[in-house]
Formats: structure tokens, C-alpha cells, sequence
């Protein structure tokens, strides 16, 4: 079991949220946010956060009795071979051998961020017609260092060749290994509006793996059209839908007085992951993931680095 608190220097939320856990009377590792680019841009504005084997708990504020809640629950769950894989070091025993995975292990989220950011830059490699990578273009296109590239690589298996770099193709496929992102994964889209049909339309999901299989709208006249190569339904047939394609990952691309009945609705549908576009904070269970993608904090993002 491995408990993360998230946080950066000079935040005094983070301050209450280690006095929380530290009376809870767990042991946690804490990581500074400020270290490295891609836990920066997942946290900088959502500190402190704490994260439960891999699934995030709490932001901004710790609520002890629910902490302690999931820390028993997860204790009483837990076989003595039950481990959580952090990041392994060059040269350590336990790291995989070349190319080997370790399959049933947990990625920290600090690695599974970065993976995912090399995977996004290498997808668009590829459909460029690239063969190889180094390290240091993958650091220019994603802002990681590039001693924190290879370290990364160097868990998993030695990738790369001095002076070559890394192979496209296969590093793709070996990072959609360990990101279990191999296989086809369907998803669900709300709204039919203007950034609805711009996200149907666009490769962006196809490229790692996620197949557009239903389009909800509530505008009757949006229903029964073709997005594509998608029929529009009305949200009412969001449960039936959900269960007949096996849907995984909801997309909300709908106003924000809208986006939290149908994160409820995607909830009790069974739904655990939301990629969230609608500006709303989403009250979800502990289970469920909400990621939310705003284009004004990823500018403010590269702002911050034009500036540094």
C-alpha cells in the first residue's frame, strides 16, 4: 500500500493536509510537485492531492475520518504479496529485464503521466513518418528532462541504443504495454455541439486505442443525426448504452450547469473514468477518476515555461 501526498513549498493547504495525514498515523511519501514538469502540470492548480495506490482521494482538503475509511478498507484487502511498483532504479535487481514487464504492477502516477506524454509525442512521430527518437527530442517536446527520460526507459528495459535513439514503433508498443493501453477501449461522448463534433471528428482518441462508439445530446434536434460516423442519442439512453457497448471513459463536452448530473448519471452507470472538458468541479466517489482538460491552464502552462 502506498500513500502519495502531492504538494509544493509555501502551500499552506499542503501544510493541513500532512498535519491530517501525520495524525491519521500512516506512513505516505510526499513529492514535490516543482520537481518535475509533468506533476506540475497535473497538480499546479489542485494541491494538495493525495493518492491511494494509484487513485486520487482528496485535493485541496483531507478529510481524516474518510482517510482513515480507506485506509482500512484497503489493509483489509490487502495479501501479503500485494505491492505497489514506484518507479525502479538502473541496475536494480527487481527491475524487468530487457523489454520484460512486470505484469499485475501499479505504476506511480509521476511515471504513468510521463509514459502517457511520451506516448502522445511518439504517436505523432510516427504518423510523421519518424523511425527514432532520442531522448533529448522527447525532452524538447514534452519538457522532461532527459536523464529523467532514460530513467524511466531504464525500468522497463533498455529500449534505445547510444547514439541511435529510441525506435518508434517498437518503444509505442512497449509503452501501450505498460500503460495497459493495448487493446480497443470504448467511450462515450456529451454534447453535439461545436466541440462535440470537433472531438468525434478528430483521430486524437483513435491514435491510442479508444474507439468512439455512442454521442449523446439532449437537443432534439441534434438526436438521430450523424456525427461522422456516429448516430446522436439522447442522454435518456445513456444506462442501456453504456452496458450494451461496454463503455469505459465518459467524455463531457456540454455546458457546465450540465456536465455534474451526467457525471452522477455516468456514476451509477458503472463508469469509473471522465474526461472532463466542461469547466465544472465534479463531485464523483473515490473510485471515480475525473480528469478535466481546460485550454486556458494548459496556455497558462506554457506560459509559465516561456517565462522561465
Amino acid at each position: 500500500m502506498t500513500l502519495v501526498l502531492y504538494s509544493r513549498p509555501g502551500c499552506h493547504l499542503c501544510d493541513d493536509a500532512r498535519v491530517v495525514i501525520e495524525r491519521v498515523g500512516t506512513s505516505y511519501e510526499e513529492v514535490d510537485i516543482t520537481t518535475d514538469d509533468a506533476l506540475h502540470a497535473a497538480y499546479l492548480e489542485r494541491i494538495p492531492v493525495v493518492v491511494l495506490d494509484g487513485v486520487e482521494l482528496f485535493e485541496y482538503f483531507v478529510e481524516e475520518d474518510a482517510l482513515r475509511g480507506h485506509l482500512d478498507r484497503v489493509n483489509r484487502s490487502m495479501t501479503p504479496g500485494d505491492r505497489v511498483l514506484s518507479q525502479p532504479t538502473p541496475g536494480d535487481s527487481t527491475s524487468p529485464s530487457d523489454g520484460q514487464l512486470v505484469v499485475g504492477e501499479r505504476l506511480s502516477l509521476g511515471v504513468a503521466a510521463r509514459l502517457s506524454r511520451y506516448l502522445q509525442v511518439l504517436t505523432q512521430a510516427k504518423k510523421m513518418g519518424k523511425e527514432t527518437i532520442s531522448s533529448r527530442e522527447l525532452s524538447d517536446y514534452t519538457h522532461v528532462n532527459s536523464t529523467q527520460i532514460r530513467r524511466d526507459f531504464s525500468g522497463f528495459g533498455k529500449f534505445g541504443k547510444r547514439g541511435v535513439g529510441y525506435n518508434v514503433d517498437a518503444l509505442v508498443s512497449q509503452i501501450r504495454k505498460i500503460l495497459r493501453t493495448s487493446g480497443q477501449h470504448n467511450i462515450a461522448l456529451f454534447g453535439a455541439g461545436h466541440l462535440g463534433q470537433a472531438i468525434a471528428s478528430s483521430d486524437i482518441f483513435a491514435d491510442h486505442g479508444f474507439r468512439l462508439v455512442a454521442i449523446f445530446d439532449t437537443d432534439k434536434r441534434k438526436v438521430g443525426q450523424m456525427v461522422g460516423a456516429t448516430m446522436v442519442r439522447h442522454n435518456s439512453e445513456l444506462r442501456s448504452i453504456v452496458e450494451e457497448e461496454d463503455i469505459v471513459v465518459g467524455v463531457l463536452a456540454v455546458p457546465t450547469a450540465a456536465a455534474q448530473q451526467i457525471a452522477d448519471e455516468l456514476v451509477q452507470a458503472g463508469v469509473k473514468i471522465i474526461f472532463n472538458y466542461a469547466e465544472a468541479l465534479l463531485e464523483v466517489p473515490p473510485d471515480v477518476t475525473v480528469h478535466t482538460s481546460s485550454p486556458a491552464v494548459d496556455l497558462l502552462y506554457a506560459l509559465y515555461f516561456y517565462l522561465t
